[in-house]
């Protein structure tokens, strides 16, 4: 039985680092200018969550854009940013994606802009540069602004005429996230960048108001990291915590799931109080001393596309009936840090998969259209990746064994 081991990009080594470099003015300064390299914004705001940069987007557009009250959203997206456009009055416009690529339907896409479009909400997720380009060109011809959602890619890149071009290059307005699961990690922490001065001023001002952030929240996720790294350790994650993650998921103890996969769970609710909180100086020191460590990351990545590519090529190889991968142009910019697949009877697969010693997870994406909607469903390829997606590892500790081992199964499982 081969069991991977989760992978955590922040290191405990960085973690008590943190307490001999808090300077917040200079650690704050280098942040901004190595998230500038990454995109062509001259303007990046640190905050307390990405979610709360996309809060206060949205805020601005509200106050300045009144009479355009309507946001386009891929169907198939997180929950908690739609519900932060519905508390803030928007109107939300469920766009669906194309099943083969993952991407919005371009010509459906087209046909949901009306005047009251005031943005559009582009969420790297399976795309690549050349289709994040064609909604950029759209949102300049219909002067509609566009915000790009970074949290999962962050530094993903394509090569275009010997030049990088990042992902979080394409939008009026960036988002990044520094979660605890994410490739910089601050346990908490976000980031918004823009070329937009009227609303880095508005949204500076915001921020001078909020509260501190609370102290219990940044334990919580330190024990929940400490908790995580714990679990990478091959000994104790083989023998006994792969067994506890395997009894929540065959059983359905739910208070374990929600330790381990917290995006499950799921309410529509107001804006919680920590969102209106500030960036703490410890969560500063976090992300300062992973950006100034690119070339490690840089060596991550490379692991990462070896990984990516050998995933392609042995899922493009089997059943298309029961198994189809989602079409990838281009391994630099959709570097997945966990390989996407669509698969039919998702919920038995995984079952097996996990009486076997391999984790697979759900997605913690959702049709959005179906949570929050009360008419009829109408996007179906949103619905569809809902029920049928599931991810396997992709990290340093995961090769070519691993993988054949996993496809193997999968065969098995598949009778083919």
């Amino acid at each position: 039985m081969k069991i991977f081991r989760i992978n955590l990009y922040l290191s405990i080594t960085n973690f008590f680092k943190t307490f001999f470099h808090q300077n917040s003015f200079k650690n704050e300064k280098i942040i901004k200018r190595i998230l500038k390299k990454t995109n062509n914004k001259k303007l990046i705001l640190l905050t307390s969550q990405c979610r709360v940069s996309f809060l206060l987007i949205l805020d601005y557009l509200k106050k300045f854009y009144r009479k355009k009250n309507e946001i386009i959203v891929c169907a198939y997206n997180l929950p908690e940013m739609v519900n932060i456009a519905i508390n803030l009055n928007f109107k939300v416009i469920y766009c669906d994606l194309n099943y083969e690529n993952g991407f919005f339907d371009i010509n459906e896409l087209k046909k949901k802009i009306t005047s009251k479009t005031s943005s559009i909400l582009l969420t790297n997720m399976f795309n690549n540069y050349d289709q994040g380009l064609q909604v950029k060109k759209l949102c300049e011809k219909k002067k509609i602004f566009l915000i790009e959602d970074n949290a999962i890619y962050f530094d993903n890149f394509s090569k275009k005429k010997g030049k990088k071009k990042y992902s979080g290059s394409l939008g009026d307005f960036s988002i990044y996230s520094f979660n605890i699961m994410k490739n910089i990690s601050a346990l908490y922490g976000g980031a918004v960048a823009t070329n937009n001065k009227n609303f880095y001023n508005f949204a500076s001002n915001e921020i001078n108001q909020y509260n501190n952030f609370p102290r219990y929240l940044l334990l919580k996720q330190s024990f929940i990291f400490f908790v995580l790294k714990l679990l990478s350790v091959k000994f104790l994650y083989k023998n006994i915590f792969f067994y506890i993650i395997r009894a929540a998921h065959l059983s359905r103890i739910n208070f374990l799931l929600m330790l381990f996969y917290p995006s499950l769970k799921f309410k529509k609710i107001k804006f919680p109080n920590f969102y209106f909180t500030k960036l703490t100086n410890f969560s500063r020191s976090l992300i300062y001393l992973q950006l100034i460590n690119l070339k490690k990351r840089l060596e991550n990545q490379k692991l990462r596309k070896q990984n990516n590519i050998y995933y392609y090529k042995k899922f493009s190889s089997l059943d298309s009936k029961n198994i189809r991968v989602i079409k990838i142009k281009d391994f630099d910019f959709q570097n997945f840090i966990d390989f996407p697949v669509l698969v039919n009877r998702r919920a038995d697969l995984n079952k097996y998969l996990l009486e076997n010693g391999i984790e697979a997870r759900v997605y913690y994406y959702k049709n959005c259209e179906k949570i929050f909607s009360k008419k009829n469903i109408k996007c179906r390829n949103a619905n569809r990746y809902d029920q049928e997606l599931i991810c396997f590892p992709n990290h340093k500790k995961i090769g070519k064994k691993y993988i054949d081992y996993l496809i193997n199964k999968i065969l098995v499982f598949y009778k083919i």
